[in-house]
């Protein structure tokens, strides 16, 4: 036991008080006898902790017949407790009979011959404790440090440790692990050794100066050669100092040299929980379930991480387990029913604090649960009579009194809320749900001061408690509003109208915005008619951000004075408020009235910029460099335009003028590195942004630039260093939460994707790129469910709020075509079809023959869907050029796509015949022939394209499917090969499987399969061209895998319930921990669950699907690897034949049940999948380690490899 041990039942309670009271009776051999009589005279299972303690007493005694007793007594423990048998195992040892103890230890052994135990721990501590007695130190030794991976403060593992290992320093290490646990040790002696001086490293963190632990630290050779030890201290200093990102870097370290330690793999995982990554968190338990099931530390931490990703189902089933368990104690109780009622699990939350009241009537905490809950069902009368129920155990609990304060409050009566709120914070002043109980109280009486005061004195010992900041905010703003009206007082002491300009601007100086604007309007008749007034009224107003008001202010000062910077001011209030018609107009007036200041018109030329008008916004930042050719802002912005319009050189010389005359700029070295990266310059972004972002702490916009850089460069390790790191220092920036999204789908870290992805959408949740990708790598993780309804969102979705793109206005006085096409182009892309037209006619009324511009009127055209019209302009305009090849073959685009082959082939001819010989073009002749059924003529065409251009992948595509018609499966095999050499494709390689299966190639078939699914763009003709081509080679089950993924809706003919999946997962934990098949009674018997339910989740489990074939190198395969590694390294069984589904999920560390099923299947799979003709670099090297003597179990052991891989080792060696 860990702690208080809590009763199901008045009977048990009584018991246990009963075995409290043997010490102190005056005949206590008769007191034990009564307790031990009543007991065993009683039909039933008695808890856990009562044998336990009954055991050790009677042992004690050593009476004559004790060990039948004790035999008695382990004979009523439940089925699932084992910590009688080890007391009495342990009460041998201590009796010097080792042979006995071990006989008590064989009945905690599985069919596996495994033990199977609670409490590890103590398990491995009664072990070494025969083991001593029969002499086997060697074995006691191991045992003993097993014991401590999962406990590295237990008192009698160092104890036997020190005697039997002398001349290591274990009081030095359990001082280490005291200080780290929280607890104080006796001062060990200086002795000298590498242990002491990295106690003192603890000491000085823990009870001294961090300052000095940090530099006896960075000192210290164990953390320079990166100790395990070393660097396990400096996670836990770190996570001291909350700084999450370091400590689990170190903490992965430490891991590394310490595999299978329970404890620090726990720590890790609450560093990933402590810094919201719960999905992290929750594999890091998983993994430490592998080694310690039934530890309470690491079900504690399934249980909060299942709860931090929203698995509430999950969490409670595992808070239902565990509280049945021998281990759960007191303080188990209070935390999972506090957390039950956050989850909003309120009878289940009841009926956790009404256990705890059984064995402890009044108890505090579980008044304080039930009370609550009583208010959540609205029974304030019930909630009243908990917390006096409380109160009366103990009147100065803080707790009860703070949650009688809020039943009071809840009851209306303040007076008494007060009272018992005053009382909390007086018996303990940093009760934190006491001061907020009198904050809520003091605010709902009026009293402002005082609520304020204990909103103070919560921030102080919290200050990221968001309840008392945001009601301290709120009465601060309540009173400053208040407070403004006291500046009215002032005006009798005001002569005039200069002194109310001359109050009003100092109020401004001093940002007193409110206090302007209520003098403004309180005094409109007496100084509302001075434009100066107005104007600073709208100063205030716009400060304030309320722009709309200010516009007003402004427009009426100007009335009254029309000045060019108050016709500014409005244009940038109207601009800031969005009315960018408004804003325009306003700095047209603005530079109208003066035309020489180079500001007005950098205004003007910023919301042209806006409103689409690159033009203009051009010629205005053309003004501006004429009035001042150092303005580094109007000569950066129209490099941004000209970037915009793919003008990449020319944009970068007008940056090299900006940085000239402003070398320091940062904003300046941003948009060069944002157009860098445009241009396909990464190298130089790259170069840029690391530059920037050694000036200071890096910009989140730099950062992002500087990964896409690194993507384009395909350094995708500095990017997700850089990424990461940035996360860890700003972990809620979306724009960095994007970038590491983008980056990850780069890689293909699915499930790194998964992660950014749920998190970005807590804040985005909207985000379609997002759902996207997320719903991708579910797929691809094998969460088909749950990505198949995030598709269905997306595709059912109607997207609301979109802002309405607003039209580029016309540009009147231009005379640059390139301009008015590039505006042009930006209507069409916009939609505006209309507008895109009217600037074409534009352009070609300045270069009436222009190519471009001719063939982007015809493209508008064509957008309209008159046809005629079309051909009409083209006609035309092919009458005024004969000889200009590509209005021929625009003319045979039209004509293609209307059905009109024969046109279209005339058409490509002439072009042909007027010079235009491309392979793009021959494509198109070659494409259009083949609709006809001029077959022969289609291939002529092709082959020419890919004369011209080798690489010419479709054209290679075209070629080989007309040579596939022929039969021709071996040019048409050569032909693809080329196609898929230059550019690899899905379409590609169905091709390929539809070439392999004419040749009736079954490994080709699966090889083209392989190379298919790597691509998730494949079409749905695609997809069933190798699904047939795969079905008619006999590879049925990866046909039906790719039908899986092309019709995911009809995955899973039957609906599995999820309740029926994690009652399956409950049995799976059961039993691998007793060492049984899942379909064994005696584990379905103690489950607690219905037959019928556990009969449904046997089914399930019992119903594994087939794998199919193996595809080395894909995300599936790489995870399956690991995870089957997993099996082997943890599992108690490692025979690889007798590997049950168990196993998969609690060893293997498989997400769910569905994971665990196609991880056996897998494994299954691993024993006759074909090898690949070409196996990895990677395996080859490793074989070289590997004797022909070694059997698979040993290779996945010493390689640390999957099972596939452990295969491919071995067929290389043999």
């Amino acid at each position: 036991m860990y702690g208080r041990p809590v009763f199901g039942s008045k009977l048990e309670t009584e018991d246990w008080e009963a075995v409290q009271k043997i010490d102190s009776s005056k005949d206590r051999l008769k007191a034990l006898s009564s307790v031990i009589d009543k007991i065993l005279g009683n039909d039933g299972q008695v808890h856990s902790v009562i044998l336990t303690e009954l055991i050790k007493k009677v042992a004690q005694e050593g009476t004559s017949d004790w060990e039948s007793v004790v035999e008695d007594l382990v004979k009523k423990k439940r089925p699932q407790d084992t910590c009688p048998s080890l007391a009495a195992a342990e009460c041998y040892a201590v009796k010097n009979e080792g042979e006995k103890a071990y006989q008590y230890l064989s009945t905690i052994k599985g069919n596996s011959g495994e033990f199977i135990v609670t409490d590890v721990p103590m398990l491995y501590v009664v072990k070494a404790e025969a083991d001593v007695v029969l002499g086997r130190k060697k074995e006691a030794i191991e045992d003993l440090e097993t014991a401590l991976l999962s406990d590295p403060i237990n008192a009698k593992a160092y104890e036997m440790l020190m005697e039997l290992v002398p001349e290591k320093d274990w009081l030095n290490i359990r001082a280490c692990e005291m200080l780290a646990a929280g607890k104080t040790p006796e001062e060990p002696p200086d002795s000298g050794t590498p242990e002491h001086d990295l106690y003192r490293i603890y000491r000085e963190w823990y009870m001294g100066s961090r300052e000095t632990a940090t530099s006896l630290l960075i000192a210290s050779r164990g953390y320079r050669e990166k100790d395990p030890r070393y660097c396990l201290l400096s996670a836990r200093m770190s996570m001291c100092e909350k700084d999450w990102h370091s400590a689990q870097n170190m903490y992965e370290a430490a891991c590394q040299s310490m595999s299978g330690n329970v404890a620090v793999i726990c720590e890790t995982a609450e560093s990933y929980a402590k810094d919201g990554e719960y999905e992290k968190a929750l594999a890091y338990y998983r993994d430490a379930e592998a080694y310690d099931p039934e530890s309470p530390r690491v079900v504690r931490g399934l249980i909060d991480a299942y709860m931090g990703i929203g698995r509430n189902a999950e969490a409670l089933q595992m808070m239902k387990e565990f509280l049945e368990s021998e281990l759960s104690d007191y303080d188990d109780y209070v935390h999972i029913s506090e957390s039950q009622l956050r989850m909003g699990y309120i009878n289940e939350a009841k009926n956790s604090a009404s256990v705890i009241l059984i064995t402890y009537p009044g108890d505090g905490p579980a008044c304080v649960v039930m009370s609550r809950a009583s208010v959540s069902e609205g029974d304030l009368r019930g909630a009243q009579l908990y917390a006096k129920a409380g109160l009366q155990r103990n009147h100065k609990d803080p707790e009860v009194l703070a949650q009688m304060s809020r039943v009071c409050l809840a009851s209306r009566m303040l007076n008494k809320a007060i009272h018992y709120g005053r009382k909390s914070v007086k018996y303990n002043s940093n009760c934190i749900n006491g001061h907020l109980a009198l904050m809520e109280a003091y605010r709902e009486t009026g009293d402002n001061e005082k609520t304020m005061d204990v909103c103070r004195a919560v921030l102080e010992l919290d200050p990221q408690n968001k309840e008392a900041a945001d009601t301290l905010s709120k009465i601060e703003l309540e009173q400053a509003l208040r407070s403004s009206t006291n500046a009215s007082n002032l005006i009798p002491e005001i002569s005039g109208a200069d002194d109310f300009i001359a109050l009003i601007s100092g109020l401004l100086s001093e940002k007193k915005y409110a206090e302007v604007i209520k003098l403004c309007a309180d005094n409109d008749t007496k100084f509302g008619t001075l434009a100066d007034v107005r104007r600073l009224r709208g100063n205030a107003e716009y400060a304030k951000g309320d722009f709309m008001k200010a516009s007003a202010s402004f427009a009426s000062a100007a009335a009254l004075t029309p000045k060019a910077e108050i016709w500014h001011s409005k244009g940038m209030a109207d601009e800031a408020f969005g009315d960018l018609e408004s804003a325009e107009g306003a700095y047209d007036k603005a530079v109208l009235m003066n035309t020489k200041e180079p500001r007005y018109w950098i205004s003007k030329g910023c919301v042209q910029e806006k409103k689409g008008d690159k033009a203009g916004a051009v010629e205005s930042f053309n003004h501006a460099i004429e009035l001042d050719p150092r303005s580094s802002y109007a000569l950066a912005r129209k490099a941004v335009i000209l970037a915009e319009s793919a003008r990449y050189s020319e944009a970068l010389s007008f940056i090299d003028l900006a940085e000239a005359t402003d070398p320091d700029n940062e904003g300046i070295m941003k948009i060069r590195m944002k157009i860098c990266l445009a241009a396909g310059k990464y190298t130089d972004a790259v170069y840029i942004g690391k530059k920037l972002m050694k000036k200071g702490t890096p910009d989140d916009v730099v950062v992002c630039c500087v990964v896409q850089a690194d993507i384009g460069i395909g350094d995708s390790a500095s990017a997700k260093k850089l990424v990461e790191k940035s996360l860890a220092n700003n972990p809620d920036s979306e724009r960095l939460m994007a970038a590491a999204r983008d980056l990850y789908v780069y890689m293909g870290d699915n499930d790194s994707v998964i992660g950014v992805c749920r998190k970005l959408l807590k804040t985005s949740p909207y985000d379609r790129k997002t759902k996207r990708a997320l719903a991708d790598a579910l797929y691809k993780t094998g969460k088909g469910e749950e990505a198949t309804t995030i598709y269905s969102s997306l595709e059912n979705e109607d997207v609301r709020g979109k802002e309405s793109e607003r039209k580029p206005a016309e540009a009147g006085s231009m005379q640059d075509p390139e301009s008015i096409i590039g505006i042009a182009r930006s209507l069409l892309s916009a939609g505006d079809i209309v507008g895109a037209g009217r600037m074409a006619d534009r352009a070609m009324a300045a270069d009436p023959d222009n190519t471009d511009y001719i063939l982007f009127r015809a493209a508008v055209y064509r957008k309209t869907g008159d046809v005629r019209i079309t051909e009409a302009f083209l006609s035309q305009c092919i009458l005024r050029n004969p000889s200009n090849g590509e209005l021929y073959e625009s003319a045979g685009d039209l004509r293609a796509e209307q059905g009109d082959f024969e046109g279209a082939v005339d058409a490509y001819g002439k072009a042909i015949q007027n010079g235009m010989k491309n392979q793009t073009l021959y494509v198109k002749l070659g494409t259009v022939q083949e609709n006809m059924g001029a077959k022969d003529a289609a291939m002529a065409s092709f082959r020419t394209a890919l004369m011209i251009d080798p690489h010419e992948a479709e054209a290679g595509r075209h070629l080989a499917n007309l040579q596939i018609r022929d039969k021709d499966y071996e040019g048409a095999s050569k032909t693809i090969r080329d196609s898929i050499e230059s550019q690899p494709c899905a379409e590609s390689f169905a091709i390929l499987a539809r070439i392999a299966q004419g040749m009736k190639d079954r490994d080709g078939v699966n090889a083209a399969y392989a190379n298919f699914v790597r691509y998730d763009d494949a079409s749905e003709e695609d997809c069933k061209a190798v699904i047939t081509a795969l079905n008619s080679v006999g590879l049925r089950t990866e046909a039906n895998t790719l039908k899986s993924r092309l019709y995911p809706d009809e995955v899973q003919t039957e609906d599995v319930p999820p309740e029926v999946k994690r009652n399956a997962e409950r049995i799976m934990r059961r039993a691998y921990m007793l060492g049984a098949e899942c379909n064994d009674p005696d584990v379905l018997d103690s489950m607690g669950i219905e037959a019928d339910d556990a009969e449904k989740a046997v089914r399930y489990l019992e119903d594994i699907p087939d794998y199919g074939e193996i595809i080395v190198g894909t995300s599936d395969f790489e995870r399956m690897e690991i995870l089957s590694h997993n099996v082997i390294a943890r599992g108690k069984n490692k025979d690889l034949e007798l590997i049950t589904v168990e196993a998969a999920y609690v060893a293997g560390g498989a997400r769910d049940a569905d994971e665990a099923k196609v991880l056996l299947s897998y494994m299954q799979s691993c024993r006759r999948s074909r090898l690949p003709r070409d196996i990895p670099e990677k395996y080859v090297k490793l074989s070289e380690n590997v004797s022909p003597r070694d059997d698979i179990e040993q290779v996945i052991l010493d390689q640390n490899v999957g099972v596939f891989g452990a295969r491919m080792i071995m067929s290389l060696v043999n």
